[in-house]
């Protein structure tokens, strides 16, 4: 699994945490999978200001709810030796300040990083069974860059290049009680 990406089917429109939701696993084990969901900005963000000048905004996406007070980054570059492949050119770890440092030093660009707040973890045959219930679709690879799915918009449009049975899902409202 590590590398793929689950896409949120419709069956989980009463799941708040994973409805409408794009995961890509970063890591599987013996005990379970690691995954972060990559379309639920966080609301948390830094503005690191250097000199008295105007400062980036290293804005936090909700990786999901298991260790909520830990971050973590994805990003295109190893940088450095704690860095864990995911797939070639993909890398996950947890030294923020490290890459926020490199940003800053313009040794690496913001918009190849991904900052999570809390990851999503599933035991093996937890999440084996919620793939077999189709609450997710897996993918083994995106036509699209990681990066390009922060957007909170990126499931509806994944949603409509998939089969033609999730099309009238792609766009329904985040309450699907308003329909």
């Amino acid at each position: 699994m590590k590398g793929k990406i689950l896409i949120s089917s419709p069956s989980l429109l009463s799941d708040m945490i994973f409805y409408k939701s794009i995961i890509l696993i970063v890591d599987e084990t013996d005990e379970g999978h690691t995954g972060f969901i990559l379309n639920r900005p966080g609301g948390l963000f830094l503005i690191k200001n250097k000199n008295n000048s105007f400062g980036k905004k290293y804005e936090f996406n909700f990786g999901g709810p298991v260790s909520e007070h830990t971050f973590y980054i994805i990003r295109n570059h190893n940088l450095y030796n704690e860095s864990l492949i995911v797939d070639e050119n993909l890398y996950w770890g947890n030294d923020v300040q490290l890459i926020i440092d490199l940003v800053e030093d313009g040794k690496i660009d913001l918009e190849d990083v991904l900052f999570f707040q809390g990851y999503s973890g599933w035991e093996t045959e937890q999440l084996n069974d919620e793939i077999e219930s189709n609450s997710w679709i897996v993918i083994d690879k995106l036509d699209k860059n990681i990066f390009d799915l922060r957007n909170k918009n990126s499931w509806n449009k994944i949603i409509n290049e998939l089969d033609n049975k999730y099309k009238i899902w792609s766009n329904s409202p985040d309450d699907i009680s308003l329909n």
